[in-house]
């Protein structure tokens, strides 16, 4: 059986995860405006960032979700963190166009953010209601 504690650092793994990814798509393009010298070479690399980062989300968040989900159902959090990391994906695939790239990725994150501190949370209670 996976310990508390287990639970607690996969998702907050998770949220440091989701954090960089977010500080990542909001500073690209605050550095795109900044930099102009630099702009050639942060497009050349903006898209294998991306899909590495979407790349360590999926299975560290997968795996968090489910633990969670195991340890007490909760139909709104698998919900948003699965919601969450499809929008990463479309945003990352370029599906809608690279214009909604960083609104879709956004959006995704804090969606994955959200269900992986509600995991947290939901772990507490559990704790609290086993002492």
């Amino acid at each position: 059986m996976e310990s508390s504690d287990d639970h607690k650092r996969i998702d907050r793994a998770a949220i440091w995860l989701s954090g960089l990814c977010l500080v990542h798509c909001l500073a690209v393009p605050l550095a795109f405006l900044l930099a102009p010298s630099l702009s050639a070479w942060l497009d050349a690399t903006e898209t294998q960032t991306h899909w590495i980062l979407f790349g360590l989300a999926v299975p560290i968040s997968g795996v968090a979700l489910y633990r969670g989900y195991r340890r007490e159902p909760n139909f709104l959090t698998i919900s948003l963190g699965l919601v969450g990391l499809l929008l990463m994906l479309l945003g990352v695939a370029h599906l809608f166009g690279e214009e909604l790239e960083i609104a879709l990725t956004t959006a995704g994150v804090i969606l994955v953010m959200l269900a992986h501190s509600r995991n947290l949370h939901a772990g507490h209670k559990h704790q609290a209601s086993r002492s």
